[in-house]
């Protein structure tokens, strides 16, 4: 991944108001689960659109924003598997997009478990596969999706670009692992919550076309809404909660 790319995604995201919309929902779910005046680390902050809202939204947290590669807009330049803090330091880790692309899901699981105070909590948002958004992840979106994927070894050869992801790691890592494995990392077993993403489909993501006119942004993130009941079966991303545990054998 080069700054280049994430210079061109800032580009895109000002150009197309339709697709910030659709992330904006996100943005202000993952900010729900970070308490009040919390210090709260967002790892794989990419081009800064999340740390931009929270600042904005949630002028209360005190937000550091983490990337494995160097850019002027983010504080922290760190892998999410080694970061540079002092353990129970902080009182939320919060990331979009960042589990599907780890090398060592287990690295980082322990990692935040570390660095995050005993009451603390990790949320996730990342791609889900359900009937409708298995085939959108393998044949229409870039990155990989393999149903068989180990989750915990995700991308075994050498030469990972940072970019590289597989859609299917995070719905491998909750449906594979049992709740004692959890434990052993040091968090109580997520909680999961589907999301619709008509909205975002629509728009095309990080591409220069997109097939969401704005009138239409508003009735498509309430469809989104109230559809909730069917995203099991139609949605495209998950929201995932751990709670931090008491078995840190893990680091041991």
């Amino acid at each position: 991944m080069s700054l280049a790319r994430l210079h061109e995604h800032r580009r895109l995201w000002r150009a197309k108001p339709t697709l910030a919309s659709a992330y904006r929902v996100w943005f202000d779910m993952l900010l729900a689960s970070a308490p009040p005046n919390a210090r709260v680390l967002e790892v794989g902050a990419g081009p800064g659109f999340l740390a931009e809202h929270a600042r904005s939204a949630r002028a209360d947290l005190r937000w550091l924003a983490s990337d494995l590669l160097p850019a002027p807009w983010n504080d922290l330049a760190a892998d999410a598997g080694r970061l540079p803090l002092t353990s129970a330091s902080v009182g939320a880790v919060l990331g979009l997009d960042v589990l599907h692309h780890l090398p060592r899901p287990r690295q980082f699981f322990a990692e935040v478990a570390r660095v995050l105070h005993p009451d603390g909590r990790l949320t996730l948002l990342e791609p889900w596969i359900t009937p409708m958004s298995w085939p959108v992840y393998r044949f229409l979106h870039q990155e990989a999706c393999r149903l068989r994927v180990d989750p915990w070894n995700p991308f075994p050869g050498p030469g990972k670009d940072s970019f590289d992801g597989d859609a299917a790691v995070p719905w491998r890592l909750v449906r594979d692992t049992r709740p004692e494995g959890w434990r052993r990392l040091g968090f109580q077993p997520p909680r999961v919550r589907p999301l619709n993403a008509f909205a975002y489909l629509l728009s095309l993501g990080f591409r220069p076309a997109s097939l969401l006119p704005m009138p239409l942004v508003g009735p498509l993130l309430l469809l989104d809404r109230v559809s909730g009941w069917l995203a099991p079966l139609t949605g495209l991303r998950v929201i995932l909660w751990w709670e931090r545990g008491t078995d840190v054998s893990a680091h041991e």
